[in-house]
Formats: C-alpha cells, structure tokens, sequence
C-alpha cells in the first residue's frame, strides 16, 4: 500500500489518450464533477477509483497554474527587458532555469536518468545566459563607442566650420521657436 502512496504516476496516464483528453477537458472546464468523471470512465470499461482522479485532477490543475504562472513571467520579463533583442530566449531561460530547479528539489535522493537530464539542461542554460550577456554588453560597448565617434566628429566639424555652427543654431531654434 506505501507503493501505492509514493506513486509518481497516475493510473489515469495509463487510460487511452482520448479518455485523457476528455478527463483533462472535463477538470479544465469544471464542466463535470469528479463523481460524474469517475462515472464516464468506468462506463468506458476502465477499473480507477474516485480518489485517484481526484489526486490527478488536483496535480494537473497545479501544473496548468504553474504554467500559467510561467507564462505571466515570461511575459513580464519580455515587458521589461531592454538592450538587444534577446527577451524572449532570456525570458524562456528564466522560466527553465525555475522548472528544472523544481524539478531537481523533488526528485529522489538517488538521482535517475531525468535528474541527470535536467542537471546537464540546467548547466546548457547557464551557458546560454553568459553567451546573453556578453552579446549585451559587447552591443551596449559597441552603441557607446559609435555615439562617441560620432560626438568627436561633430565637434571637430563645428569647430572647423563656424558657418555651420550658425546653422545648426538656426535649425535648432526654428524648430524650438525659440527667439534669435
């Protein structure tokens, strides 16, 4: 019975994929009460208690929150995020880099095959993030020293053409409607 506890599958994973569908579809919904679900899959000719689909549903609706809940972050790290267009992998990272640390928190004390997985995505990711930031940071260096260039050609120009400084004022002040 203590197996039956600690089981890390359901036994509604091992019903047909379209009796899944219509089990998912009905807890989604909250068109069917667990009794009535418990009703339609027995009539289907498939022996699961109540109880089980009860477990089920309650971990399937905690795993559609976190994924909506993953979602509304990806959403607003994309939102807030600036510099090169790297929102979207950095907001895909972050939402990773929590899935797989979950995942590594509850898995058993002797790691499986899917820990290791994880272990190796999780590292992957890392690497993914520092690739990130350095393509940030050589953009934002490249961004300062092409506006430097350009300052320092500018003030060599104006210098060299008191003419052109005269312009300049004018443009300026005709599109302020600042007086002369």
């Amino acid at each position: 019975m203590a197996e039956d506890r600690n089981r890390s599958h359901s036994k509604v994973t091992k019903l047909p994929a379209n009796l899944q569908k219509a089990i998912n579809d009905a807890i989604v919904n909250g068109r069917l009460t667990y009794k009535q679900i418990h009703e339609m899959v027995v009539s289907s000719g498939h022996d699961i208690s109540e109880a089980s689909l009860q477990r089920y549903g309650k971990k399937f609706l905690a795993k559609l929150e976190a994924i909506s809940i993953a979602r509304d972050q990806a959403k607003a790290i994309i939102e807030s995020s600036n510099g090169p267009n790297t929102d979207m992998a950095e907001a895909t990272s972050t939402v990773a880099f929590q899935i797989l640390m979950e995942m590594l928190v509850n898995s058993p004390k002797k790691p499986g095959k899917a820990t290791l997985d994880a272990i190796k995505a999780l590292a992957t990711l890392e690497r993914s993030t520092i690739a990130r930031e350095k393509l940030k940071f050589t953009a934002e260096k490249a961004v300062k020293e092409a506006a430097d260039r350009i300052k320092a050609e500018l003030r060599e120009t104006i210098t060299n053409d008191p003419d052109l400084l005269d312009k300049l004022i004018l443009i300026v002040e005709s599109n302020a409607n600042v007086p002369a």
